[in-house]
């Protein structure tokens, strides 16, 4: 079997400030701007519904009404 090239783990710290600090990488940057998208669509979301799988469940279910809701369009 081939020996795998490890690679660097991405790494960086977000002050409480909301400071960040360490590298800058295409990866931290992509990191950061995926946390900064979390956080801008989690706004109103406790902690707490985060933990238990708010987001899994309004997925499920946003997959399960939009086709209902596309047909309905179509037929309408």
């Amino acid at each position: 079997m081939a020996e795998q090239e490890s690679q660097p783990e991405t790494r960086f710290i977000i002050t409480v400030d909301g400071e960040i600090l360490g590298a800058d990488t295409p990866d931290n940057r992509e990191m950061i701007r995926r946390i900064h998208a979390c956080i801008d669509a989690c706004e109103g979301i406790s902690t707490e519904e985060l933990e238990q799988g708010i987001i899994q469940d309004m997925c499920r279910v946003m997959g399960q009404v939009v086709p209902l809701l596309q047909t309905k369009k179509q037929a309408g």
